[in-house]
This record gives structure tokens, sequence and C-alpha cells, in this order.
């Protein structure tokens, strides 16, 4: 699995923090930059919505395929600065992504969700039906 890695270094001036040879905008202060990279990595380790992605590889050839919301990279934020040298993000693997063949909304939990929402929709409809009668 992959492990994107913001450091937290002085920049032009100020603070920044970096991902790769990647810069973000300054920051007056370090505590500031240290915010901002926290922000950062947490957000990049959120599940979001499945994707359809194309992409060129390096030979050329570009290619079609379907990405899950919840294959997010661990992150972690350096920080020489601070007590916590180095803080690590897990990325939320832990519940299984199943193809949207398997469950209908692409996830474990929609199926279950989907047969409660039925269920209460054919009682509701069975109540007005006997109200009419």
């Amino acid at each position: 699995m992959t492990t994107v890695t913001y450091e937290v270094v002085e920049h032009d001036g100020g603070w920044a923090y970096k991902a790769g040879d990647v810069f973000s905008e300054t920051f007056a202060t370090h505590d500031e930059a240290r915010a901002a990279a926290d922000a950062a990595a947490e957000n990049h380790v959120r599940a979001g919505a499945s994707e359809h992605i194309e992409f060129q590889d390096e030979a050329g050839q570009w290619h079609e395929e379907e990405t899950s919301g919840y294959d997010r990279p661990d992150t972690e934020v350096r920080d020489t600065l601070s007590r916590h040298h180095v803080v690590s993000r897990h990325s939320p693997r832990a519940h299984p992504v199943r193809s949207p063949a398997a469950s209908p909304a692409g996830h474990p939990a929609a199926l279950g969700t989907m047969l409660a929402l039925a269920g209460l929709a054919g009682l509701l409809a069975g109540y007005a039906l006997g109200r009419r009668a």
C-alpha cells in the first residue's frame, strides 16, 4: 500500500508542507503549516465516491477503470520541530469494498439499508391500502 508523506518545512520566508517535490502555499508560522499538513493528510485518507478514470501509461496506451472510493493511501506528517515527529493515518480499508455487482450501491452496508427501506415502503403501502378498505 502506498503511503503519502507530508513534510513540514521552512519555505519561501515562512513555513509550508510538501508532498514529494510539491509545496503548499507559504504560511506565516510553523503551527499554521503543521495544521494545514494535518488537514491535508486527514482529507487524503477519507473515503470518497467510486470514480471512472482514464489514464495514459508510460508506453502511451490509454486505459479505463473503475476506482473504489475506499482505495485510499495511508498518510503521515513529518515534522522535525514537533515532539510528535511522525503522525500516521491509515485509510479506511477495514471494511472490504465489494464491486457494484455484489452490492447495489457498491458498499457492503448498502444492501442492508436498501432492504430495510424496501420493507418500510411495503409496510407503509399495506397500511395505506388497508385504510382505504
